[in-house]
């Protein structure tokens, strides 16, 4: 480069610092940096949580299947009103009494050979009583006298101690005691088949359906002669008498929710903000995931009971949940516009004589616009609005005169 290019490149890089420099110093104040402040004072706060939920039916009754079949009749149309008991669907039945009679079958069946087992023993124990009694009966006899020689005989009063132990007698004898074995075989048969006879009448019971709630219906998905999917219920049932909105909280906002809060509902079919309370609170986050989205961060499950609940809300619209978690008077608050952090610690600028004081300050509760603080200011400090990254501890300031208060 020249010795001629090289000085008016300096000339140039100074006429551009001294218009920058220009620039800043007419900028200022004679006080110092011009700055937008908030005087703070007592004031009321109420912290609050935005959320949004679903309208639901308290009570609501599914209709599923456990099995894919095909619908039989449909008894109700959507938007009929149900009482408890009242037929809605049924499935073609025609397996389910095929079943029926099958186990009505097996059940004769095993009667028939436990009446056949029982008649075999008892033909057994009677012959075997008969030939006990007969053998007694010679045992009496003189032992000289010649069976030829006597026409007839009487059996002895004591045979029947002799017959009664020859029955006694009978569990060791073999074919005794497969008869017995065979008795107690039919009477476990007997018993397995009308088990299966309670189970297939079960069975077939659950092919018709009914309410079990009074409501009306809200959703309908079976027709009669399609076959019933086990994706999607069949009908669902719902009691539009008690409402309430389901929500799902992050992690932050379900820390501050306690049971029995009060709720504000707002909804763009309702001409005014709805009153509810928060009646249950799952134990645990659940964190969901999709394919698109992956997973998603942990949510909780909120329920909000409504009041008064006007008909145009209906199960299933979106809503707008603010709901209050707490509320404090006559405390020191500051906009939330005039916090900053830094290392983890919130800090604010007071200004004090039109000089900088960076303050640490701590916190309560707060909403969207103010923040309680519980230390590190007093009524009548001024803090300054939105920082900037060239506000420092120990600037000369001058305050802006369109400045405000909390």
């Amino acid at each position: 480069m020249s010795r001629k290019k090289w000085v008016w490149s300096i000339v140039g890089l100074a006429i551009v610092l001294g218009v920058s420099l220009s620039a800043w110093w007419f900028g200022r104040t004679p006080g110092g940096v011009k700055v937008k402040t908030a005087a703070i004072e007592n004031t009321s706060i109420q912290q609050e949580v935005y959320a949004s939920g679903t309208v639901s039916p308290v009570l609501q009754q599914q209709i599923t299947v456990m099995t894919p079949g095909k619908v039989s009749k449909v008894y109700v149309n959507t938007g009929d009103k149900v009482k408890v008991g009242q037929l809605l669907v049924q499935m073609d039945t025609a397996l389910a009494d095929a079943q029926v009679a099958q186990a009505k079958a097996g059940v004769k069946t095993a009667e028939a050979n436990l009446s056949s087992a029982q008649k075999t023993l008892e033909s057994l124990k009677s012959a075997q009583a008969v030939s006990g009694a007969a053998q007694a009966s010679l045992a009496q006899m003189p032992a000289q006298q010649e069976p030829s020689s006597v026409p007839t005989f009487e059996i002895p009063v004591n045979a029947s101690v002799s017959q009664s132990e020859n029955t006694n007698k009978l569990g060791s004898d073999p074919a005794a005691q497969q008869a017995e074995a065979a008795v107690s075989q039919a009477q476990a048969m007997l018993q397995q088949a009308q088990e299966g006879l309670k189970v297939a009448e079960a069975a077939r019971t659950q092919n018709v359906y009914k309410a079990s709630i009074a409501g009306t219906v809200l959703e309908l998905n079976a027709q009669e002669g399609n076959m019933a999917s086990v994706q999607s219920p069949l009908m669902v049932i719902g009691d539009l008498s008690k409402l309430q909105v389901l929500s799902q909280l992050n992690e932050v906002d379900a820390g501050k929710v306690k049971l029995g809060q009060k709720v504000s509902v707002t909804s763009k079919v309702l001409s005014a903000p709805l009153a509810g309370a928060v009646s249950e609170i799952a134990p645990q986050a659940v964190s969901k995931t999709s394919l698109q989205a992956g997973n998603t961060p942990p949510s909780v499950a909120v329920k909000i009971d409504l009041n008064n609940v006007p008909a145009e809300l209906k199960p299933g619209f979106t809503v707008d949940l603010n709901i209050a978690t707490a509320s404090k008077e006559n405390i020191l608050a500051i906009p939330q516009e005039a916090l900053f952090q830094e290392g983890g610690k919130s800090f604010v600028f007071r200004i004090v004589n039109n000089i900088l004081a960076k303050t640490q300050v701590s916190l309560g509760i707060a909403n969207d616009t103010l923040q309680e603080v519980t230390s590190g200011l007093k009524a009548g400090d001024l803090v300054v609005l939105n920082p900037t990254a060239e506000l420092a501890n120990g600037l000369p300031v001058t305050v802006d005169t369109g400045s405000g208060t909390p």
